[in-house]
């Protein structure tokens, strides 16, 4: 059986889950467009997504 994310810690996961809600929910840009940088980053520095 694998580990759960983050290793099962509730506050680590509430903390990265108020992360992302801040980077995309807030400011001028569209979710969308927020979301393509994210992959578009990713896969400039050759990540598996």
């Amino acid at each position: 059986m694998s580990a759960p994310p983050l290793g099962g810690h509730a506050s680590a996961r509430a903390t990265l889950d108020a992360h992302i809600a801040a980077l995309l929910d807030g400011g001028r840009l569209d979710r969308r467009v927020k979301e393509l940088v994210g992959v578009m980053v990713a896969w400039l520095n050759a990540c598996e997504y």
